[in-house]
């Protein structure tokens, strides 16, 4: 059984992975049919990665919306919701994404995903749900990412008709 294990493991080292960090807005959800696309017929596979902005979590503990410990469970378990129902409507060629989510500043977390993974790319929406104040003094998530990451980027950009939308 061990043996199986291992060689299951090396399969996976041996994989490409393309990490598709998702927001569910319209540029990760362009973002994610990009990564159906560069897999199709290849051997691989996708991760969708949705990162909780633990800024949030302690903006909602500072305004008495709950505990710390209760308002991640809850977003958790929203985000694992969010997600299996974004994938399912998304699906295409048979593949199935992965789904991991994690708490922390999201340009670092998807960054250290990349890099944990071994992620041979990162493709991700140009545009997402940042405020527009925090994009214009900070740069938006994309932004962040391709100022730190060691791995390609790939930056979908939304459909013309999503932009007169946003």
């Amino acid at each position: 059984m061990n043996k199986e294990k291992q060689e299951k493991a090396e399969k996976r080292l041996n994989q490409r992975i393309i990490l598709v960090p998702v927001d569910f807005s319209h540029c990760s959800r362009e973002a994610l049919h990009k990564a159906y696309e560069l897999l199709n017929g290849k051997k691989g596979r996708i991760v969708a990665f949705h990162v909780i902005d633990h800024h949030f979590i302690e903006k909602c503990v500072r305004h008495d919306l709950g505990k710390e410990g209760e308002i991640k469970k809850n977003l958790f378990l929203e985000a694992k919701k969010r997600l299996h129902a974004f994938l399912v409507q998304e699906q295409k060629n048979g593949i199935e994404p992965e789904t991991v989510i994690s708490e922390g500043e999201p340009f670092v977390e998807i960054n250290k995903k990349a890099v944990e993974l071994n992620a041979e790319m990162i493709v991700m929406g140009s545009c997402g749900k940042v405020n527009d104040m925090d994009a214009i003094f900070f740069g938006s998530t994309a932004e962040k990412v391709l100022r730190f990451i060691t791995r390609p980027v790939l930056c979908v950009p939304p459909r013309p008709e999503q932009k007169e939308q946003a």
